[in-house]
Parts: C-alpha cells; sequence; structure tokens
C-alpha cells in the first residue's frame, strides 16, 4: 500500500519541499526542505516536526496528521505556516501521502510556498476591511441592481426592514416600491446605462419604523449593472415641508387679508406686488423699491424686513436726501471719540446699527459718487472703517434701498455708479401709483377713516364725494389720500381741485370785439372733451382713445399737441 522512499529516485531532486514524518518525528529531508527552511539536514532529522511549526499551528497539524495516520477523513491539502532558522514566518499549503519508512507506516509530505499568495490574500482582506468600514461609516444604503432589476448585494443600516422583510440580495426592486416608482427606478437605470449618466429621483419606502423618504442616485457600473445609493431624507423633507407650511400660512394671511402691516390693496397691481415681498422675504438679497412720491415704499421694505429671517433684527430706515453731504460718511460709518471737535463719545452708525437686520436706503439717488464707492465695499464684505477708527467693521446686513426716480437714467447721466446700482438692485420691486389701483381706494379710504376717526361710529363719506375721489388723478398717491381724509374728518369737507373744464383754460389773447377762429374754439373743445374723458378713465389713455373714438398714436399726437402729459 505504501513504497520506501529509498526507492523514490526523484525525492532529492523535486522542485517541491519534502519531508518524511514518522510518529510525529522528521526522518528524512530533501534539498528544497533544507532550503526553505534554512536548517542543515542534520538539524532537522530526528527532531519533532513541531519544533517548526508556528505555535498557532501546531494543534491543527497535530490533528491532521493523528487523523491521517489512523486513515480517518482529513482534507488533503491544507495550509499552516512554519518558522524559519533566521526566525521567519512562512505560510505553506501541505499536500501528504501515507508510504513505507523502515517497514513502517509513515507520511511523505510535501510543502508549496504560498507566502505571497497569504501576502495578496492579507493585503486583499485589509482593503476590503477598510472598504467595509467606509461603507459601514455612510449612512447610505448601497445596492448592486442588475439590469433586470434583481438586486445582487446589498449593504444598509441594520435592522432596516422594507414591508416586513430585509432586502437582502436576490430580492427585487418591484419588492420595495409602488408600481410607478418602480417604472421610475427602472427608467433611471436604464438612462444611467446608456448614457453613463448620474440619475437622481425620490421616492418613500414602508419600514418597520414608519414611512421613509429616500433620494436614489443610479450610477453605470460595468456590463449591465448599476450601483443604487440610497439616501434617507426624511428629516430634510420633514423641514421642507415645515417651511413650506410657513411660506404657505403667511401668503394665506397676506392674501386673505388685505394688508400687510400698513399695505391695503387688493387689486391686481398690488397683489403682484404682494407675491414679490413674499418672495424677496425668503432670500437675503438686496431689494430696491420703484414707486412715485407717497406710494409706500418704506411701508413695503419694512414688511419685506418683518417676513424674513432678519425680522429679529433692527429696520434702520434713513433718508438719504435729508443727509448733508459732509455728514453722509459719519452718519453711515459712526465715529470714534476725538475723531473731529465735538465728538465726545463714540457713535456707531447706520451700518453698524443694522448688522444682523435691515438698512432702508430712502432717495438713494441722492448719495454723492464718493460715497456710494465706499458703501459698496462694505456692502460687498471688505467692511469700513469708522470716522477716527482704527479698526475696521464688518456689518451683516441687507440694503433695501427706493428711489422715485430712474437710477439706469442717473447711471447714463454720471450721477450713479454703475456697480453700485446693480449690486443694490437684485430683486426689484415696483408700486404703482395710486390712479393705476383705483379699485383700492375704497378699503384705503376705511382704512384712514379708522385710523384716524375718533369715536365709535366712522364718518360717512357721500357717493357723490367718493365719486370726486374716483375721478381725482392723486399726483401725490397714498399721503395724499390721507391728507384728504384727515382733512374731511377735521373739516367735514373735501379739497380736490375741480375737474378740467374749458372754462378753465385761459382765452387766447385777442382784439376786443373781433370773432374767434372756428378752429380755436373747436381745439378748445376738444382739448375740453379729452381732459373730462381722461379723468373718467383715471388718466388710461388707451380706454380714453376708445371712448373717443380714436386711434392710440392719434390720441397721444393730440395730447403732445395739447401739452398734456
Amino acid at each position: 500500500m505504501g513504497f520506501e522512499t529509498d526507492n523514490l529516485p526523484l525525492f532529492e531532486n523535486s522542485s517541491d519541499a519534502i519531508i518524511v514524518l514518522q510518529d510525529g518525528i522528521i526522518r528524512n529531508v530533501n534539498a528544497n526542505a533544507v532550503k526553505v527552511l534554512r536548517y542543515a539536514a542534520q538539524e532537522l532529522v530526528d527532531r519533532p516536526y513541531g519544533d517548526f511549526v508556528h505555535p498557532d499551528d501546531v494543534a491543527l497539524v497535530d490533528s491532521r496528521y493523528r487523523k491521517r495516520m489512523n486513515h480517518e477523513p482529513v482534507p488533503q491539502v491544507y495550509p499552516f505556516r512554519l518558522i524559519t532558522k533566521d526566525g521567519d514566518i512562512v505560510w505553506f499549503e501541505i499536500h501528504a501521502i501515507e508510504i513505507l519508512w523502515g517497514g513502517r507506516p509513515a507520511s511523505l509530505t510535501f510543502f508549496n510556498n504560498i507566502t505571497e499568495r497569504v501576502r495578496a490574500q492579507e493585503a486583499l482582506q485589509e482593503s476590503e476591511k477598510v472598504t467595509r468600514g467606509i461603507l459601514n461609516a455612510i449612512p447610505d444604503t448601497i445596492i448592486r441592481i442588475m439590469e433586470s432589476g434583481r438586486i445582487t448585494t446589498y449593504k444598509g443600516p441594520e435592522g432596516t426592514m422594507v414591508k416586513g422583510k430585509a432586502p437582502y440580495a436576490g430580492s427585487h426592486l418591484s419588492d420595495f416600491l409602488p408600481r410607478e416608482k418602480f417604472e421610475e427606478a427602472m427608467a433611471a437605470i436604464g438612462q444611467a446605462l446608456a448614457h453613463h449618466t448620474v440619475q437622481r429621483f425620490e421616492f418613500k419606502w414602508a419600514e418597520v419604523r414608519g414611512t421613509q423618504w429616500y433620494e436614489a442616485r443610479i450610477i453605470a457600473l460595468a456590463g449591465s449593472e448599476v450601483l443604487g445609493i440610497l439616501r434617507n431624507i426624511t428629516e430634510r423633507k420633514r423641514q421642507e415641508r415645515a417651511l413650506t407650511e410657513r411660506l404657505q400660512h403667511l401668503e394665506t394671511r397676506v392674501k386673505q387679508s388685505h394688508a400687510m402691516g400698513t399695505i391695503i390693496g387688493r387689486s391686481k397691481p398690488m397683489q403682484e406686488v404682494l407675491e414679490t415681498i413674499l418672495k424677496a422675504s425668503r432670500t437675503s438679497a438686496h431689494v430696491i423699491v420703484y414707486g412715485e412720491s407717497g406710494t409706500g415704499k418704506e411701508l413695503v421694505s419694512k414688511a419685506i424686513h418683518d417676513l424674513s429671517d432678519r425680522a429679529g433684527g433692527k429696520f434702520v430706515p434713513v433718508n438719504c436726501a435729508a443727509i448733508p453731504e459732509k455728514l453722509m460718511e459719519s452718519e453711515f460709518f459712526g465715529y470714534k471719540k476725538g475723531a473731529f471737535s465735538g465728538a465726545d463719545r463714540d457713535k456707531k452708525g447706520l451700518l453698524e446699527l443694522a448688522d444682523r437686520g435691515t438698512l432702508f436706503m430712502d432717495e438713494l439717488g441722492e448719495i454723492d459718487l464718493n460715497m456710494q464707492a465706499k458703501l459698496l465695499r462694505a456692502i460687498e464684505g471688505g467692511g469700513f472703517l469708522p470716522v477716527g477708527g482704527r479698526e475696521p467693521v464688518y456689518p451683516d446686513i441687507r440694503i433695501i434701498a427706493a428711489t422715485n426716480k430712474n437710477p439706469e437714467e442717473l447711471v447714463k447721466r454720471g450721477r450713479m455708479r454703475e456697480d453700485f446700482f446693480y449690486r443694490i438692485s437684485v430683486i426689484p420691486v415696483t408700486l404703482p401709483p395710486l390712479r393705476d389701483r383705483l379699485e383700492d381706494l375704497p378699503f384705503l379710504i376705511h382704512h384712514f377713516l379708522e385710523k384716524l376717526g375718533t369715536g365709535d361710529q366712522l364718518p360717512v363719506i357721500p357717493s357723490h364725494v367718493m365719486s370726486r375721489l374716483q375721478a381725482h388723478h392723486w399726483p401725490g398717491n397714498i399721503r395724499e389720500l390721507q391728507n384728504v381724509v384727515h382733512r374731511y374728518i377735521t373739516m367735514n369737507r373735501i379739497d380736490l381741485p375741480a375737474p378740467a373744464t374749458h372754462a378753465d383754460l385761459p382765452p387766447e389773447p385777442r382784439e376786443k370785439g373781433t370773432p374767434r377762429p372756428l378752429s380755436e374754439v373747436l381745439a378748445e373743445a376738444e382739448k375740453a372733451h379729452i381732459l373730462r374723458t381722461l379723468e373718467a378713465t383715471r388718466w388710461k389713455k388707451a380706454r380714453a382713445a376708445e371712448l373717443l373714438g380714436l386711434h392710440r398714436k392719434t390720441l397721444f399726437r393730440k395730447l403732445k399737441g395739447y401739452g398734456i402729459e
């Protein structure tokens, strides 16, 4: 059943390291075994093999050796470690066959050096360990998905359950996603594989811990597989929903009442203004408010501040036209004690007072070019130095500017810096004049009657007086209306200029007793009729042209000829 090694001519010449074991003792070694173990042959022979086996592997080798000698089932090949004479640890793969040595059973054992292979495996395992550590540190769920929708591998939070079962490899996307989201996922997989682009979509999973929102990113891999990265965005969705509900609440409050603060308006132009106020309040971008004098530019600016995240800070209004040019710098930047005669204490400037709040700059066009350059630097984050100061101040401010002039025209005329204008006018808000929103007139009048009236009973404005108010052009806008209502409450009369008639037109000079030419009389009558029509249509020229039966260009030509603007 065996053979003697003396009868094996290849024993010494084999490329493998070979030893003969009998009763746990090394009986013979070939040249390669001597070379591998770095011992002389006489140092190996007649010594227990356990002297050279790594201590952690002795029990394993002993067990396998005894089982083989007792003819029990044992793996033919297995790895273990030997220690060389130099103390190096070398990995071997062992293969043994039974032989006879001196007429008694022994084991002919072949050693194949697998140290490099083991090191490569250890490096791979370490790499996989690091990769697993990285993946486990990532809160995202990561799955590999076949083009068919079959999940091949899965990594996710421990204990995650979807619809009552864990999403392990072998499951299918259709097991977890509702039909419409499954179709969206399959479409994303197809797009990722076809175009090698990252596809994104959101979906809900019904888990044991409740319904969770996920964001999915689909990335194409080699072949027909994709990588799905699923990020739990439930908290983000909750915050977004809370923010949306807050904004909707504010919007509903604004739309259902006709006022935001003291802003009154149900007309379409004012509804557009209210929409813009809400949009502007959601950002910290600078705002510029356009409008004629008396249209409520400061009220609108205050509403934007109060609805924004800066409501906890100060709203600092300043009329730029009221500040002398020489005091501009000290007013905006402040000054330090002793900076000039009379500076007996430190004083914060307008920019510093508005830190983390809003600075409302009315009459923006009245700031000179030099001051515009300094303000621009401060607004852009470059800070400023108070007058007499050495330490720069870096305020966090939002600018809301207002003007009744055309800033673009000021830029063209060189009275406003272009970079200053564009830095300020990120979000424009245009307020309509009162004559373009006369449907708001009753609400505005009622508001001022409540605000300015005394006693429990509000004054009543007769219909003929209301008609006069409706027909007025309101050049002073809301401010003029407030004054008119105040006078009515105080003096019980309405002071408005009477509508223009032909009698109001100055007569042309002519010789006494000389009849006037018919063309002059007709021109006067035409002018008076056009003025009455314009008053009746609240100066809506297109509507007036329609009532007069004229083309708009014809009406505009006549208005220019009569000096009517």
